[in-house]
């Protein structure tokens, strides 16, 4: 029998039994579906972590202010009133050799206006080393410079957002915003970040941001005399190498502890650490999720191999007669063997299919990019084949090695 009338004839026995066979494919259906949604799973999250880290800033430490509540709070403003500061900075800076770079952050409650209507803006005060820490590129002009810092000038860089709503039609360069009845003249407009859903550390929609200099928030926003006006929000640090983060982090923290007299109104994030302990996570449950799947499939392999011997009893008559008419022990081998393969790749075309769907809802849900990888389908299309030929082989070589005057008898 050639090829081409055995897959027809393996064709015909599935849609005569269209339910048995729908059933006999399940377990390969959601194993293949599962490899798919997993592997989907685990490029996406992959490359969500690699943008949050690009979000986050390469070899970056944050030191974020915390507000402490309870009963502790009294005490421990007694010892430390004033939080994170500029002179916490200046002892960084002098003190941590490793650290190559520093960025003050200070957020303002102000609003910011343009041709009389309120943006929807973040005001912050900083200096000319955030781009660099972070990774900011710019659209367009320039960012803060030391000069504007030292000057407290009058001049901001807006996010892509910002620009978009404050000034659709015309250059934004050299055009003002209104910030607490001031006006600011805009010298830099930042290149779209992109990084709109939730990282591991919280940081906003950067889109959204005005920075300008941080002298100027001090001087100009009504801050200048605020006992606590160098307190500061977030300090963001570049370390040299990554060998150095973690050493880094904990004398930075040891630091703070020692000026802040004991008191916790700080926390120390290193963004790679924590990207790291969750890539770690989800490799675990990346594998753990492939074992169920590859349980899947071996419940699957069973179930063919099963419908395949109760194959093999109810079209025995039917061996007979095809070998009384000359077919071979290799003939009958091949059909039986062509027929599981039939269908365990059209269990893994449906498990395919039902895949990506589920990558499809997992991307709905989680809000990032699912990415199925090219390997995974080409691996999940030969272990669908590879299930079929080795679950089957047992019924085919029963149906070959049958005696063909005992199965003529067979009623």
């Amino acid at each position: 029998m050639h090829l081409g009338e055995s897959v027809r004839v393996g064709l015909t026995e599935i849609r005569m039994h269209k339910m048995r066979s729908l059933l006999t494919m399940l377990g390969v259906i959601f194993g293949i579906a599962a490899v798919i949604a997993t592997s989907a799973i685990g490029a996406g999250a992959a490359e969500e972590l690699n943008r949050q880290l690009a979000a986050l800033g390469t070899n970056t430490v944050r030191v974020r202010a915390v507000q402490i509540e309870g009963s502790d709070r009294l005490a421990a403003q007694k010892r430390s009133p004033w939080g994170l500061t500029r002179q916490d900075v200046g002892a960084i800076d002098e003190i941590v050799t490793s650290v190559t770079a520093t960025a003050p952050l200070k957020k303002s409650t102000v609003r910011a206006f343009a041709d009389g209507r309120t943006l929807q803006a973040e005001i912050y005060g900083t200096t000319a080393a955030l781009p660099a820490i972070v990774g900011y590129r710019m659209a367009q002009g320039r960012f803060l410079t030391m000069l504007d810092n030292a000057e407290a000038k009058q001049v901001c860089v807006i996010g892509d957002e910002v620009r978009r709503t404050a000034f659709p039609l015309t250059d934004p360069l050299g055009q003002h915003l209104r910030i607490a009845g001031q006006y600011y003249t805009v010298v830099g407009v930042l290149a779209p970040r992109s990084i709109g859903g939730e990282t591991v550390i919280k940081v906003g929609n950067v889109d959204r941001n005005v920075y300008i200099p941080l002298n100027t928030l001090y001087l100009r926003l009504g801050t200048e005399n605020d006992p606590r006006a160098d307190q500061l929000d977030e300090i963001i640090l570049k370390v040299g190498s990554d060998r150095h983060l973690r050493e880094s982090s904990a004398i930075i923290e040891r630091l703070l502890l020692r000026r802040h007299k004991g008191v916790r109104d700080f926390e120390v994030l290193v963004p790679e650490e924590l990207i790291r302990q969750q890539q770690e996570t989800e490799s675990i449950l990346g594998n753990v999720l492939l074992f169920v799947a590859g349980i899947s499939l071996l419940v699957g392999g069973i179930g063919i191999m099963n419908i395949m011997l109760a194959t093999v009893t109810q079209r025995t008559r039917e061996i007979g007669v095809r070998r009384a008419l000359g077919a071979t022990r290799q003939d009958i081998l091949g059909q039986f063997i062509i027929e599981s393969l039939i269908i365990s790749l059209l269990g893994g075309i449906l498990g395919l299919a039902t895949g990506y769907g589920l990558a499809y809802l997992i991307k709905l849900y989680a809000e990032w990019e699912m990415i199925v990888p090219l390997k995974a389908v080409i691996i999940a299309t030969g272990v669908s084949g590879g299930v079929g030929l080795l679950f089957g082989l047992y019924p085919s070589m029963k149906a070959a090695r049958l005696d063909p005057i005992e199965a003529l008898r067979t009623e």
